[in-house]
């Protein structure tokens, strides 16, 4: 200890005395060392950390595959089926998610709500931090009475009051009862329509508003999560399913055909929730990983550039008697501390710049709110900075043994000779692996680059500009008779009465209405696909064979609202109401999918029984009318999928989206809106009122953020072997400056001068260019899933990016080179 103590007493004394060396380390490994923490942290509380429940690996998702389709709902007896199946779940629970309207606080507000069984808190093992939770023990056939709200809705509406408990509040039309906060961390462990849950119901969905009796067939219940039985793994939970989708085949053959190709498919919740983002994270922390090593690079070169002028020092203490091993722990001690520092200073910048930081994150990155700086975070910066120091300060350790006292101190202290060559070799190495592992930044920020702008290029389907959109959620009351809207007509009648109204706004240049799920580029879209099952009853062949396919009600004017082109037969009018013959629109997907080699118009449609619409119950033949061009629902990014247009005057749902074109502002918009619902029904309130370039701008939200940190990783790199080209290449001209003034003396001309300069620096960079290629060839295969409309293999970068190196390099090379042909011969021979 007294030992170390001294080497850190004499580090700091030396590094003090050259502080431009110190600063530049510094700067340079607190770039390395504060991308590293911070994209670490991202991870490790995005994918590495357990979910904050009780053995969270027990924790799965349940999801409902159909017709190739995934995840297509369920129906009340599937679940009750599941939740009976002792063998396989210990509990299970539906997640319902839906928007509500809350009264009963300090003012009204949209919030999201979860629909979920008695039994959900138990199964997640959640304790409220006020109050209670529901229970199984209280089950009853429809709505129970007991509600639990978040934390953050209990201080913002009701300014934190301990006596929340037993508050009555109204969710939509229906009066409940607050019994239970959660603590300010729980968080539901799934997706949401649009944010985080901040009310939790429960329900046996075996009564009424449910469907009474329960219809296996009606397929209503967006999704189930139950907890596994202990000592049971995925693998064999999915067996033992797999045997219990052929019993319930075998025992409702009529419910589940052969063709339908029903089954029942679990995965971690956790994976569920990360899956999507996992492979931008890991892209992101091995870029990260990059730049950390090119950084390590870049400072042991410097240090083995400082130990150049410290060969008389390292003289000096070997021949008072210090051992090699002592030697190279002073000059780890040395790189350590500079690299402590670097820690230090990255903890300094991201402590102060964290929530910037997250906040340009899209909010669709899961589990955003448990991202935070702990022990943990500095632990990592200490293990970091203790690992680079350690990495690279091995070189410069490696060489300052080499001395020899003799020959070092004959010289007085000149350089040269074998450590001279030495270190030349070694810093020449470290310049080829810099520019290799910069190669690979460079090529994999490229084909991103080529990606975002091959999915800028794609056509949305739509004309978005100008085009506003609000959401409009009916409530379905416990009590049927107190809903309003309970039959199709009467929705439709609502709808008609909207359309009338704002059409008549001035400013309003057209409007139209579809379902909430006919938003495209919205999260709905993505989060609660509403699938329709159909077969082709004129069809002798797939007359019994099911199929899948998105499915949408909208008005008469959206497709010309929206600019979709009609490619075949006609849209809907105003005459294809309730009363009429039922009617559906097919995209070009739809028909190049079912209908390669033959017209669509005429076709039939038959809707299986209870579609995933919950709008019908019995099987309903549609005729085809029209085919429009295909949108990017999904997002540019995405291939169009099938899907089927039903007209909203004859079939709707319970979650409108308004569509209206017009040249005022957003702000404008928004208050038309509301004022005009407040005139039809003041019970329906606008919500989520914004514009559909914003939508399209938010869907490419998760490329752009991996497009810019990979981007900025990339050019960082970039720009450090720029800088370590440019300090060989000078090193090497400084040490032939002789060289040079009698190639001059003997009549050399400039250009030969430049060139002899030059050549070393380009060598190195094209041996380090090759290598970063072969790498590349590899490393691209594993981002291929990041990568749309480009190959990782993509010809165009992989040139690109060595001819951009090229220049740099040239550069780099240049700005040294030029400083020896401006000596004077006699000046070289002098130096």
């Amino acid at each position: 200890m007294e030992n170390l103590i001294a080497d850190l007493r004499y580090a700091a004394r030396t590094l003090v005395k050259g502080p431009a060396f110190l600063l530049v380390s510094v700067l340079t490994l607190a770039l390395g060392i504060g991308g590293n923490i911070a994209i670490f942290t991202l991870v490790q509380a995005v994918l590495l950390q357990p979910l904050p429940f009780p053995e969270p690996e027990r924790l799965v998702r349940i999801f409902d595959h159909r017709a190739g389709a995934r995840d297509v709902s369920m129906s009340v007896p599937e679940f009750e089926d599941l939740r009976q199946h002792l063998d396989i779940f210990e509990q299970i629970s539906v997640i319902f998610p839906a928007p509500t309207a809350l009264t009963g606080g300090d003012r009204v507000e949209r919030i999201e709500l979860l629909g979920t069984s008695p039994s959900y808190f138990d199964m997640l093992r959640a304790k409220p931090a006020l109050g209670r939770a529901y229970t199984q023990a209280e089950w009853a056939p429809g709505v129970l009475d007991g509600v639990v709200i978040s934390d953050a809705l209990w201080k913002r509406q009701f300014g934190g009051d301990p006596k929340v408990i037993g508050k009555r509040i109204r969710l939509d039309k229906d009066g409940y009862t607050i019994i239970g906060v959660m603590p300010p961390d729980f968080r539901h462990p799934g997706k949401g329509l649009s944010g985080d849950v901040e009310v939790w119901t429960a329900a046996g969905f075996v009564a009424l508003p449910y469907p009474v009796p329960p219809n296996r067939s009606l397929r209503f219940i967006p999704g189930a999560i139950g907890r596994l039985k202990p000592g049971l793994s995925i693998k064999e939970a999915q067996q033992r399913l797999d045997v219990f989708v052929r019993q319930l085949q075998q025992r409702y053959p009529t419910d589940y055909p052969n063709q339908s190709h029903w089954e029942l498919r679990i995965e971690p919740v956790q994976s569920s929730l990360t899956g999507e983002v996992r492979p931008m994270l890991i892209m992101l922390l091995a870029a990260v990983a990059f730049v950390l090593l090119i950084v390590g690079v870049n400072v042991a070169t410097l240090l083995i550039a400082r130990s150049l002028t410290r060969m008389r020092e390292f003289a000096i203490r070997q021949a008072l008697g210090a051992s090699r091993s002592r030697l190279v722990r002073q000059v780890l001690t040395e790189s350590v501390l500079i690299s402590l520092t670097g820690a230090a200073a990255a903890l300094l910048v991201l402590g102060f710049a964290g929530d910037s930081l997250l906040a340009l994150l899209p909010p669709e990155v899961p589990r955003l709110s448990e991202i935070h700086g702990d022990w943990r975070v500095i632990a990592l910066a200490v293990v970091l900075s203790v690992f680079s120091g350690i990495l690279f300060g091995l070189g410069p350790a490696f060489h300052a043994t080499m001395t020899d006292p003799n020959h070092d101190l004959k010289e007085g202290g000149r350089t040269g000779g074998q450590p001279g060559i030495r270190q030349s070799r070694s810093r020449a190495a470290l310049v080829t692996l810099e520019v290799a592992l910069s190669v690979v930044l460079l090529i994999s920020a490229g084909l991103l680059i080529r990606s975002f702008s091959a999915m800028l290029r794609e056509r949305p389907g739509i004309n978005p500009h100008g085009v506003t959109v609000a959401q409009i959620w009916i409530p379905v009351p416990d009590n049927p008779d107190a809903n309003h809207y309970l039959n199709p007509s009467q929705r439709a009648r609502f709808a008609r009465e909207l359309v009338q109204r704002l059409e008549a706004a001035p400013g309003v240049q057209s409007v139209a209405v579809g379902l909430g799920t006919n938003v495209p580029f919205s999260s709905n879209v993505s989060n609660s696909r509403n699938l329709i099952a159909f077969s082709f009853p004129d069809s002798a062949t797939s007359a019994q064979e099911e199929y899948t396919a998105d499915y949408g009600a909208v008005s008469p004017n959206y497709f010309d609202l929206l600019k979709v082109p009609l490619r075949k037969g006609r849209v809907f009018t105003n005459h294809d109401d309730y009363g009429a013959t039922n009617v559906v629109v097919v995209n070009e997907a739809f028909a190049r999918k079912f209908f390669p080699q033959q017209d669509p118009i005429g076709q039939h449609v038959r809707d299986s029984k209870g579609s995933a619409t919950g709008s019908v119950s019995t099987a309903t033949n549609s005729e085809i009318i029209g085919v429009v061009g295909d949108v990017l629902d999904h997002g540019l990014d995405q291939a169009p999928e099938p899907r089927l247009y039903g007209s909203i005057l004859q079939r709707s749902g319970y979650r409108f989206a308004v569509f209206l074109r017009t040249a005022a502002n957003l702000n404008t918009t928004r208050q038309l809106v509301t004022r005009t619902m407040e005139q039809i029904d003041p019970e329906l309130p606008a919500y989520g009122v914004t514009t559909m370039d914003e939508l399209i701008s938010s869907s490419m939200a998760r490329r752009r953020l991996a497009l810019c940190l990979m981007s900025t990783f990339a050019f960082l790199a970039l720009f450090l072997a720029g800088l370590g080209i440019y300090g060989v290449t000078a090193f090497l001209v400084k040490q032939r400056i002789q060289e040079f003034g009698i190639r001059m003396a003997l009549g050399a001309q400039i250009r030969d001068i430049l060139l002899l300069a030059v050549r070393p620096g380009l060598v190195l960079v094209s041996i380090g260019a090759a290598s970063g290629l072969v790498i590349s060839m590899f490393v691209t295969r594993l981002m291929s899933s990041l990568l749309f409309a480009v190959s990782s293999t993509d010809l165009f970068t992989f040139i690109t990016v060595p001819l951009v190196l090229a220049v740099v390099a040239v550069i780099a090379c240049l700005i040294p080179a030029r400083y020896a042909t401006r000596i004077s011969p006699a000046e070289a021979l002098r130096h």
